[in-house]
């Protein structure tokens, strides 16, 4: 009977674990959907520009994608062990994030370039602004959402006082 609780309760923990997790996919999907829209509406490309721009865009964000988690691993590690890292370590984990953010520039400024070839230089310029735009707008949103979800007056807000 043990045996068997035992292993409902795995079960049960490990399906929990994996819903999360693909909820949690499924909205990052999602964003990724929107920001696609977003910038395609944006840009108003033509046919034949979507079908050469969206793989050199796709091909540029997932270096990119892979950089930042490389910094945000490095990052985390420092967080969470930096009482425990020797100095050298802690140098060498900086210098990753550092290296990969300079890196990312450089991924900007060659995909910039292959991108400029392809749809012009406006457009081309136009997405770094899109981008940063589509960022603020869903940070916007999720700030709305966070603030409705909150209620009216159980708390003081950041310029009320409570007596």
């Amino acid at each position: 009977m043990k045996t068997l609780f035992i292993c409902l309760m795995l079960i049960c923990s490990s399906l929990t674990f994996a819903q999360e997790k693909g909820a949690d996919s499924n909205r990052r999907d999602k964003i990724e959907q929107l920001k696609i829209a977003y910038i395609a509406k944006e840009l108003n490309l033509t046919p034949n520009d979507s079908e050469k721009f969206w793989p050199l865009y796709n091909e540029m964000d997932g270096k990119m994608t892979q950089l930042r988690k490389s910094s945000k691993k490095a990052g985390q590690e420092l967080k969470q062990k930096i009482e425990v890292l020797k100095d050298e370590e802690i140098k060498k984990k900086m210098n990753l994030i550092f290296e990969n953010e300079s890196q990312i520039g450089l991924v900007k400024k060659e995909y910039f370039e292959r991108i400029s070839n392809v749809i012009g230089a406006k457009k081309a310029s136009k997405l770094v602004y899109l981008e940063q735009q589509f960022k603020r707008e869903l940070l916007k949103r999720l700030k709305q959402r966070e603030n409705k979800g909150q209620g009216n007056g159980d708390r003081p807000g950041p310029r009320q006082r409570s007596n």
